[in-house]
């Protein structure tokens, strides 16, 4: 499940040295988060009785925005 939330980008990953947080992991190419929430029950009202696609689709983006800005962050390092 913990390999899973961070290839999704659901969860990251961070180290701090010297007051400076840097990302330690930053995957490369995400699965889909629906993937990650797919997996466990309490989620299950995101698909069951009917798919909510413009809330997937929601949270999809909100975690894309988050991993732009942080490629964006760690590459100006």
């Amino acid at each position: 499940m913990a390999k899973l939330a961070l290839d999704a980008g659901v969860w990251s990953l961070k180290e701090a040295i010297h007051g400076e947080v840097r990302h330690t992991y930053i995957p490369d190419r995400r699965r889909l988060v629906e993937e990650y929430l797919q997996t466990q029950r309490r989620f299950r009202h995101l698909f069951e009785p009917r798919r909510q696609d413009e809330l997937l689709d929601c949270i999809q983006r909100e975690i894309d925005v988050y991993w732009e800005e942080v490629r964006r962050s760690e590459s100006s390092h």
